[in-house]
């Protein structure tokens, strides 16, 4: 029986062991938070961070695994990655998923390519305001190593500076944060997933994010598949994801893609996560496209051919449950026009659970995808999507 280690235990992570578990695997599952969601589906459960790497590795060594794997998750993939390379197992380089992890590594890296990057200063907390002041406000202030928006602020004097840095080192393992001129998206804001073969992109699947929530403007709350810009635009996004992720150094697995297009149709490539999206986007995908990209990397992983074989595009959405203000949850109730297009529904807590407004991390309800016969359809349905499922909402005030 093959034995794989899983990094991550949320519920966003939930079908990479599901579907380790339909394949037969003997499922070897970390995470700091005992009560994770997919502790109960594991054969083994370890207390280790994910981040610890010398732990995980020791882990690994002991339990002779024949896989590890990281699925959605930005902490975990650095570890992933180190552990795959001391022990030759399947995966890409520990130095390609850094440097596309580590944001002030890639955003140096795009930098020093030739590749559309926005005027940015890395800092730490001895930091320089005469530095930052050189940069046209507002700017975006970030830990260099955080997701899901964690530590995230838009700034748009310097006054502001200081304190959005304290936020943001707070989130920062490096202890570093990168201040970075706004980019506005007013040609196109992409979200997506692509899949790498051999360094070679061999799938790629570009979204539309909007950004609904009343509550936390900079998350977006649903992404529509496929994108409605032009296949000339996507395909000058996708070339230059190819030419970034060749340079890298990255050969092998699913990437999580964020890029910003500008009134005069310059291409931000913002993020290149090496890890399927959150979200439930490579899910969202799959029901958009027939290519399901966790299948393809344990195919991948079995030695196995990966079938990159699609369908016509149907159009799919995803749409992250949430709050606008803190409550208890009591239920969800849905209009017969959403109903009917219901492809999966994902709801990751139950009646007289706490409920975090969306503005701090972590606080995602659950997940909704809907598949439409056509575009006609999903673009009627989005236009009141919001505030339907808002509404729908029940819960009590703490």
């Amino acid at each position: 029986m093959k034995k794989i280690l899983l990094l991550g235990g949320s519920d966003g992570q939930l079908p990479a062991i599901h579907e380790a578990n339909r394949r037969g695997y003997y499922t070897i599952l970390c995470d700091y938070l005992p009560d994770n969601p997919c502790r109960e589906f594991a054969d083994e459960y370890h207390e280790i961070s994910t981040t610890d790497k010398k732990s995980v590795l020791k882990l690994a060594c002991r339990k002779q695994i024949d896989y590890i794997f990281t699925y959605a998750s930005d902490p975990a993939t650095p570890t992933s990655a180190f552990v795959a390379d001391k022990l030759k197992l399947p995966g890409s380089t520990y130095e390609s998923v850094k440097l596309l992890s580590d944001k002030d590594l890639f955003r140096t890296f795009l930098q020093r390519n030739g590749f559309s990057v926005p005027a940015f200063v890395i800092t730490d907390k001895e930091y320089e305001i005469e530095e930052i002041q050189q940069l046209t406000f507002p700017v975006v202030i970030k830990p260099v190593d955080s997701s899901d928006t964690k530590g995230v602020t838009v700034v748009d004097d310097v006054d502001q500076v200081t304190k959005s840095i304290e936020v943001a080192l707070e989130f920062s393992r490096k202890g570093k944060v990168i201040i970075e001129e706004f980019v506005d998206a007013s040609a196109a804001n992409l979200h997506g997933d692509a899949f790498f073969i051999e360094g070679e992109m061999v799938f790629c699947m570009l979204g539309d994010r909007i950004f609904s929530s009343d509550s936390n403007p900079l998350k977006p709350s649903t992404e529509l598949y496929p994108s409605r810009v032009s296949p000339d635009l996507i395909s000058r996004v996708e070339d230059a994801i190819a030419k970034i992720i060749k340079k890298s150094g990255f050969t092998f697995g699913a990437v999580n893609i964020e890029v910003r297009v500008d009134q005069n149709n310059n291409i931000y490539i913002m993020e290149i996560g090496p890890r399927s999206g959150g979200t439930l986007t490579p899910e969202t995908i799959a029901h958009a496209t027939g290519f399901n990209m966790l299948k393809a990397t344990f195919e991948y992983f079995e030695n196995n051919d990966v079938s990159i074989k699609t369908q016509k595009y149907q159009p799919a959405i995803c749409f992250a449950l949430h709050a606008n203000s803190s409550g208890i949850f009591e239920n969800i109730q849905y209009s017969p026009q959403l109903l009917r297009y219901l492809a999966e529904k994902h709801i990751y807590i139950k009646k007289g659970d706490p409920i975090k407004p969306y503005s701090e991390p972590s606080s995602t309800i659950g997940v909704l995808i809907f598949k439409f016969p056509d575009m006609n359809k999903a673009e009627k349905i989005i236009e009141t999507l919001y505030t339907d499922i808002q509404s729908g909402i029940i819960m009590k005030s703490t």
